[in-house]
């Protein structure tokens, strides 16, 4: 009896692996990871710091002092956007769009991109 009891348990794990392993799907890699699908709720990415990143990278600065006195923060703002845009040549709209930020999340160096106006 106890050994059809172990069968049976070890026939139960089998089947819970095998069932989780159709649930899930594993990394391109050999590492052993296994991640898990997200569900609706965790599919939504984080938020994107637009505004820190050109800080980061001075586009805010060079906007600042490429614009009028008593510009507003939206003018900066997309003055910053449009000469990213154009710094990297991809359409300048002066709107965050799909081609902008694919670009602004990938990795990079994290040198300035505009030293004391100049573009580098």
């Amino acid at each position: 009896m106890a050994a059809k009891c172990k069968c049976v348990n070890i026939f139960a794990l089998v089947v819970i692996v095998f069932v989780l392993s159709l649930s899930t799907q594993t990394k391109g890699s050999n590492t052993g990871f296994v991640l898990v699908k997200p569900t609706t709720a965790q599919s939504v990415a984080p938020l994107f710091d637009s505004k820190s990143y050109l800080k980061r990278y001075c586009y805010l600065e060079h906007a600042r002092r490429n614009l009028e006195i008593g510009a507003s923060e939206e003018q900066i703002l997309e003055f910053a956007i449009k000469t990213y845009q154009a710094n990297f040549g991809i359409s300048v709209t002066g709107k965050l769009d799909n081609a902008t930020l694919a670009l602004m999340t990938m990795a990079r160096c994290g040198n300035p991109d505009i030293i004391k106006h100049r573009r580098t």
